[in-house]
């Protein structure tokens, strides 16, 4: 067989070199290959241009083992491991051969020793050649056995008129890694079963690399698919936008369209929408592709109102009798999702589809989706709703939802590999999924049932007993003591919010917590010196660039938004260091124009502050704020007509503390608890409620 022969391609500019076998910037005389090459024994490099030197870095082909068994994604999406075998003295031979199969990089430099200019990069496209002769695939005997198992599974599954998908997700390309060994077996399955669609849903590449390099690996796997002679359709993840790690080299949605190859029957040709859907009149079934993930937006996971608008189109407007797939990368709800603290719209699109269901001339036959690296089924909806693990070989168990399953998983055995032939048995009403690799085949109806994940839900946070209160709203994603944060509060079910309020230089009440503005705000000074109008002008966004511009809430505005939900407020009075005149008389009067009075407690570490509450509204509850230890808690609280004590997190593990509260009939409420530890310890104290910035963990 003839050697291949190939030039080998340099990375663009000319400060580029190989340290520790990675490349690394400002390296005037170096230049490396950007990419890397997979050699056999005997393959060879030749000097092509006697201007210039050469030097072969050299990677094994040996696994680091915390790539498969812990969360961690290699810098250059390469799972081979450098032999440290470049060094100075490898500059200068004419010919290269290896020994042993391996991967590699090349790094150049002139041969004069000067550095490298742009003449020289056009020279370098040239520099050397590759020689290697091509490797024929050998299958492993574990392979052969489980496609003919599958095979036959499937044969004896699918009925007359069953429809045939091939469903995989998270493949997460690698150098060194198991795509190849995954691809062969697609082929050889589907050139025995012949599938109606081969599915992908997303996070292809681990998406860190160059624009180039990540174009080239989706390349490949959408090849390799596609050679199966079947269409084959992706919907997008996280890593698709080629962002993670990598803001800079992010792709625009029109690149991800046509890199991805994304088309159907979507009735628009906009040239950058990632929803579209497939129509399969022979089965009745329209399939639907939507994209999940913002890398611009604050809450990056989701789907935005314009998609839901969409969808409602392409449900409500498809002919009668159509059945529906969903295809997404990601959940449709926050619990199903390790990663996710909340899915924007999750629950508008499941009341959509729900919607849907509910009638008689659609049905919802399932919604799929991968991301969370884990089987898992979940029917509280009317309809399935099924993960799909990864078929990238990794195993780690935690990080998963709860409810999920991980398949243990080892190279060189059948558990490398996990993806699924679905099968739709529309006569029977069941989605049978015949698992290749690891893990064990699933069936579930979609008969229509009876949803229930609403009520369950509701259920839940009316049976806490420990009530969770966001800290300045939902601060641990969001700008605290904004709008944001507390719009964000109520989504994620708060069952109210803490906040701090202050007067401006004119008398108006605002939100902040700060007596200066200088930490959260592009401005500096005294808020008391502030008027309303120079206050709105400052950025109170420092910490979350994705939300951009946000202005310092009034207190009249956030009465007005928690007035229409069934939040409380927690409202501390920053009056212990700045002693603001007539605060306690403007929050009062303020409250009953809203009539929000009944909604509201009143906190402060100004005690003398919570008593002149009591005595101009003596109906109005007041707490304690306190961080000290303070004897006889209960008691005090009682002597001064308290409603409830809140102390620092610390000082609610004194003694007996709750329990002697309780027992004088005084409210506990602790803050800050951010922690899963500090959340338990709490509820064993029994607890009133918590004051936390992630209302997500509790």
């Amino acid at each position: 067989m003839s050697m291949h022969m190939e030039y080998l391609k340099f990375t663009p500019g000319f400060r580029t070199a190989l340290r520790d076998g990675r490349l690394v910037p400002d390296s005037p005389k170096h230049m490396a290959t950007k990419g890397f090459y997979k050699a056999l024994p005997g393959s060879r490099i030749h000097l092509c241009n006697r201007a210039y030197l050469f030097a072969a870095a050299v990677f094994s082909m040996e696994r680091d083992p915390k790539y498969i068994y812990s969360y961690a994604y290699e810098p250059e999406e390469n799972w081979a491991t450098y032999t440290c075998n470049l060094t100075p003295e490898s500059y200068g031979q004419e010919d290269y051969v290896f020994q042993e199969e391996c991967w590699f990089r090349v790094c150049a430099r002139r041969r004069d020793g000067e550095d490298l200019t742009e003449e020289d990069s056009r020279h370098l496209e040239n520099l050397a050649a590759f020689y290697c002769e091509p490797k024929e695939y050998t299958e492993l005997s574990c392979f052969t056995q489980e496609i003919e198992t599958t095979v036959a599974r499937i044969r004896q599954e699918a009925d007359v008129g069953c429809m045939k998908l091939c469903l995989l997700t998270d493949t997460h390309y690698t150098v060194n890694g198991t795509w190849e060994d995954t691809a062969r077996n697609i082929q050889r399955v589907s050139g025995q079963i012949r599938y109606d669609a081969i599915i992908h849903l997303g996070d292809l590449t681990d998406g860190m690399l160059s624009k180039e390099l990540t174009a080239a690996y989706v390349r490949r796997i959408v090849d390799d698919l596609e050679i199966c002679g079947v269409p084959v359709y992706l919907t997008l993840g996280n890593h698709d936008s080629n962002y993670f790690r990598n803001r800079q080299n992010a792709f625009s949605r029109i690149e991800m369209k046509r890199l991805y190859r994304l088309h159907g029957d979507s009735g628009t040709d906009t040239g950058n929408d990632l929803d579209y859907y497939i129509d399969l009149p022979e089965y009745a079934v329209r399939m639907i592709f939507l994209a999940s993930f913002d890398d611009t937006s604050s809450i990056r996971y989701g789907y935005t109102e314009e998609q839901l608008c969409w969808l409602e189109e392409a449900l409500f407007h498809a002919d009668t009798g159509t059945k529906f797939l969903i295809f997404s990368h990601d959940a449709p709800l926050a619990k199903l999702d390790y990663w996710s603290f909340y899915i924007r719209n999750g629950e508008q699109l499941l009341d959509l589809l729900e919607r849907c269901n509910a009638e008689e001339t659609y049905q919802i036959l399932g919604f799929f989706y991968g991301h969370i690296h884990a089987d898992q089924i979940f029917e509280e909806c009317s309809f399935p709703v099924i993960a799909t693990g990864c078929a990238k070989l990794e195993y780690f168990p935690d990080m998963k939802p709860e409810g999920s399953v991980a398949h243990e998983r080892t190279a060189g055995t059948v558990t490398q590999e996990l993806w699924d032939s679905l099968l739709i048995d529309f006569q029977k009403q069941r989605l049978k999924m015949i698992r290749f690799g690891a893990g064990a085949d699933r069936e579930v109806s979609f008969a229509k049932k009876k949803s229930t994940y609403k009520a369950i839900a509701v259920q839940v946070r009316a049976g806490r007993k420990m009530k969770l209160w966001a800290h300045r709203g939902a601060s641990g994603h969001a700008p605290e003591n904004t709008m944001p944060a507390f719009e964000l509060a109520q989504m994620l079910g708060a069952d109210g919010i803490e906040l701090d309020v202050q007067l401006t230089g004119d008398g108006v009440p605002v939100v902040i917590h700060d007596e200066r503005v200088d930490r959260v705000s592009d401005g500096s000074g005294w808020v008391k010196d502030y008027t309303l109008e120079e206050l709105r002008a400052l950025n109170m966004n420092q910490t979350f660039p994705s939300y951009g511009t946000v202005r310092i809430p009034t207190l009249e505005e956030v009465y007005d938004f928690v007035k229409e939900t069934d939040m409380l407020i927690n409202l501390e009075l920053k009056n212990s260091v700045v002693f603001y005149e007539g605060l306690e008389e403007k929050v009062l009067r303020l409250a009953e124009e809203k009539g929000m009075g009944d909604r509201i407690l009143y906190s402060s570490f100004n005690h003398s502050s919570m008593q002149k509450i009591r005595s101009l509204k003596p109906s109005a509850r007041t707490a304690f704020l306190y961080s000290d230890g303070i004897l006889d808690i209960a008691d005090y609280a009682v002597k001064y007509g308290a409603y409830a004590v809140h102390p620092s997190l610390k000082n609610a593990e004194y003694p007996d503390v709750v329990r002697l509260c309780h027992e004088r009939g005084i409210k506990v409420h602790v803050w800050t608890v951010n922690e899963a530890a500090d959340f338990e310890r709490m509820q064993r104290l029994g607890v009133d409620a918590v004051i936390t910035n992630y209302i997500e963990r509790g």
